[in-house]
């Protein structure tokens, strides 16, 4: 295939040969080396012409010969274009297509039949979607005020294309076009059609129905459905007879089927559906089968209600993180890297990844992945941040998009909620558009929120005839008398960094029901920045290029003020900014997270039942509020998350009287036994406790349980304390959390703390050891920058106390030949 352009840049005005294929425009055109990488240095403003260009590909096919063709049926199949696309073949025009998230069938029979043994010409003709988008929105008319939109303007809300593009406060607007879903001919002489399956456990759990349906396009009368168990043997198979519209439906009962549940409370197997006509074609879909309930019920001692998902019979809690679209220019997003990052969510114990509405409806291999895992998925309907139209050909247009999406991933064991829309019903009490929550009827055509139509009828009616047992929540976040009502529904919790910019510490006053976003920015990195930042000059957090990769409003001032805020720093040299944005990012999920998931307490007080930090993923070398950097590079809040998400969790709240301990354990009660320490941070010397060190203690199972209260006396500030729990039986150390006064500024530390690093094996990995004769905040391992690749560690950002080894294991070689380490706070910072 080859690309061309109209847009009369004399660097691509020939028809050029594509990098790869599916591709889009960018791709193409780095390849030819006719712009320069957009992710680099400022690089995104010299290529924004690509954004606004025309592009054109065409190939030309090989004669189809008449055996191959005689009786069957020719279809050229497009499963995704980018965006305004006319199709010709032979100069004949065959499709309009405008919209990204769509596929495309056409029949081509009678072209073929017409041009035998002749070769066919295919073009693909991409006008730009900003001009496109321009039009639309002067045809339907904008609702908006013009002030009301973020990420690029308003124009981007009345074209059905991955919002994105347009840019976003965590990455650049690369509006990317072309064919970026693969293209191909499909010939037959019949074959099966719009197959969806979808499963029904039993409230004991002891049997299940799958329910499925279909059609058949071309001459067979018969499809074989057949269900095979995880390990290949066929449980059932049944034939049924197409009825006079050529579709079929069936349902199909399973006793004691293996049950499908999120990796920490079980096993994955996955049932393979197949419908198929003998010797003619087969589809598959593969499914788990699991009791899925979204549960709203009343607490015993909160306001509100519960937001709790529950997996076959199991209340379950979801921590996690949300989603952002796995790279710019979406065709080089392959499934080994969708692997490499969801295994990567598992190994932070993460158990529920939300994809969020401003990208896409994420590949087949993604979902499948999350199956295999036991990742539960969160899945927003693509619209993000806006006041979108309504007009009755737009909403026609979404529930087409609607429908085939929830068709293609419904069946996924891992998928268990629908939302209609990132952000928008929060987007209206904010800039007071006309909405009223009581008006449950509409109609809201003539209001300045529209979009109602699309998440109150347009949406629900699609999951309700087709999303099965997966549940339809109106917009993230949404419920109660406000969107963003801490007692019911899920919340958004952007007061901390964004909003107020209150404190991290007051992220105890935005307890709710279930946290789907809140986040914390750092930079990426220092093995990543330089691939963003080349020239060494520009390399400090104050260089318009450093600006330029951190696309998020006031930035500069919210490191300063919340570092002010917290602790005594320097942000020069970059070693030191990154390591200080890194440190305050953690400590904001460590706050966040120590305190909500004490609240999900057990059986009628899941007074808080998930948290999902903005964000897992980055999309470029930038600054962002991701866990983990584009190359995988993992920031010290993803260590943070993975302690706090841990099965067995010992937490701590310092208030005015002391510390307050507390254990949770999933998913059975147990006993254990409770460990406490002390010391003096300056001197390093332990300190007495009139709490007993040690003792015996009942956990109860799938929730927390209060351990009880320390008194630490009057000079509580210059105290460390440290809480283990290890098992009663063996002793050995399940969970571990260091309680320091807060704000660190205040607190004088060691000087001359002497800080040891071992490396030695243990247990078949390479283990770092470290250890301090006082107490030690914060340390980060790594390999140094030199040797151009970090060790792939465990944990990191850890605390020292004197006594005490932490040991560290790497999954790599380099962390046991070269470690150097940063301490946080200690004497020399």
């Amino acid at each position: 295939m080859a690309l061309q352009t109209n847009h009369g840049q004399e660097t691509a005005k020939d028809w050029l040969p594509v990098s790869q294929f599916p591709t889009v425009a960018h791709l193409d055109l780095l390849h030819h080396n006719l712009i320069k990488d957009p992710c680099i240095d400022t690089n995104e403003l010299d290529s924004l012409w690509v954004n606004d260009a025309d592009w054109s590909y065409r190939i030309v096919l090989p004669p189809l010969s008449q055996t191959s063709t005689s009786g069957k049926k020719v279809t050229l199949v497009f499963e995704g274009l980018d965006t305004i696309c006319s199709v010709y073949v032979n100069d004949e025009l065959v499709l309009e297509s405008r919209n990204m998230h769509i596929a495309h069938r056409v029949d081509v029979t009678k072209i073929v039949d017409n041009n035998a043994g002749k070769e066919l010409e295919l073009e693909l003709r991409f006008s730009n979607a900003p001009a496109y988008a321009k039009s639309e929105m002067k045809r339907i008319g904008y609702k908006g005020n013009g002030t009301d939109i973020h990420f690029g303007g308003p124009e981007r809300l009345f074209v059905r294309k991955a919002q994105y593009h347009w840019g976003w406060d965590w990455g650049p607007a690369l509006n990317t076009s072309g064919p970026w879903k693969p293209v191909y001919v499909e010939i037959f002489e019949a074959r099966v059609s719009e197959f969806v399956v979808r499963q029904e456990v039993s409230e004991d759990l002891k049997s299940a129905v799958v329910k499925v349906t279909g059609s058949v396009e071309g001459g067979a009368e018969e499809v074989e459905i057949e269900v095979h168990s995880p390990s290949g043997e066929s449980v059932l198979k049944q034939g049924i007879k197409l009825d006079e519209n050529r579709e079929f439906k069936a349902e199909l009962k399973v006793q004691n089927p293996e049950l499908w549940y999120p990796f920490t409370y079980g096993a994955q197997p996955l049932y393979t559906v197949s419908a198929t006509l003998p010797n003619l074609d087969n589809q598959e879909k593969k499914i788990g089968f699991r009791r899925l309930r979204l549960l709203q019920h009343a607490l015993k001692k909160e306001e509100g209600t519960s937001f709790t998902f529950e997996i076959n019979n199991i209340r379950t809690f979801c921590g996690g993180s949300c989603w952002i679209p796995g790279d710019c220019l979406l065709p080089r997003f392959t499934p080994s890297r969708y692997k490499s990052w969801l295994t990567l969510a598992k190994s932070g114990n993460q158990t529920m990844i939300r994809v969020w509405g401003g990208g896409i409806v994420e590949s087949d291999s993604f979902y499948a992945t999350c199956d295999e895992l036991g990742i539960l998925v969160w899945q927003d309907f693509l619209f993000a941040s806006g006041n979108y139209p309504a007009s009755d050909d737009f909403c026609e247009a979404v529930k087409g998009e609607a429908e085939e999406q929830v068709k293609r991933v419904g069946h996924h064991a891992s998928l268990v909620i629908w939302a209609g829309n990132n952000e928008d019903y929060m987007l209206a009490e904010r800039w007071g558009w006309e909405y009223d929550p009581e008006d449950e009827e509409g109609p809201w055509d003539q209001t300045d929120f529209p979009a109602r139509r699309i998440y109150e009828r347009v949406m629900p009616g699609v999951c309700e005839r087709l999303a099965g047992d997966v549940p339809y929540w109106r917009s993230s976040p949404y419920g109660g008398k406000t969107s963003n009502d801490l007692t019911v529904g899920d919340t958004h919790i952007w007061d901390v960094w964004h909003g107020k910019q209150s404190p991290y510490q007051a992220y105890k006053s935005y307890l709710s029901r279930f946290i789907s976003e809140f986040g914390f920015e750092s930079a990426p990195s220092l093995l990543t920045l330089p691939q963003g930042i080349t020239k060494p000059s520009e390399r400090h957090w104050q260089s318009l290029t450093f600006d330029a990769h951190d696309k998020g409003p006031g930035h500069q001032r919210r490191y300063g003020m919340y570092s002010a805020e917290n602790f005594r720093f320097r942000f020069n040299p970059l070693r030191n900014f990154v390591y200080c944005s890194q440190f305050l990012q953690a400590e904001a999920m460590k706050y966040a997270y120590n305190h909500w998931r004490r609240e999900f307490r057990g059986e009628g007080e899941e007074n808080c039942s998930g948290i999902l930090v903005w964000q897992l993923n980055d999309i470029w070398p930038g600054t962002s509020w991701s866990l983990v950097d584009v190359n995988l590079q993992r920031k010290p809040a993803f260590y943070i998350t993975k302690r706090a998400l841990s099965k067995l969790v010992v937490g701590m709240e310092r208030v005015v009287t002391g510390s307050v301990p507390y254990g949770n354990l999933v998913p059975r009660a147990k006993t254990e036994t409770r460990d406490l320490g002390s010391f003096d941070i300056e001197s390093g010397e332990e300190r007495e406790l009139k709490e007993e060190k040690e003792r015996k203690v009942q956990l109860k199972g799938n929730g927390m349980t209060e351990l009880g209260g320390l008194e630490l006396g009057s000079d509580a500030e210059r105290i460390v304390v440290v809480a283990y729990l290890e098992d009663g039986k063996t002793g050995e150390r399940l969970a571990r959390w260091v309680d320091w006064p807060e704000p660190l500024k205040y607190v004088s530390f060691k000087k001359g703390v002497e800080v040891k690093v071992m490396v030695e094996e243990g247990k078949g990995k390479k283990m770092v050891k470290v250890r301090a004769d006082a107490p030690v905040k914060g340390v980060v391992l790594s390999v140094p920058v030199e040797e151009g690749v970090d060790a792939i560690w465990e944990d990191n950002f850890v605390d020292l106390v004197p006594g005490e080894t932490r040991s560290v294991p790497s999954a790599t070689d380099q962390g046991a030949r070269l470690v150097e380490f940063e301490i946080g706070f200690s004497s020399e910072h």
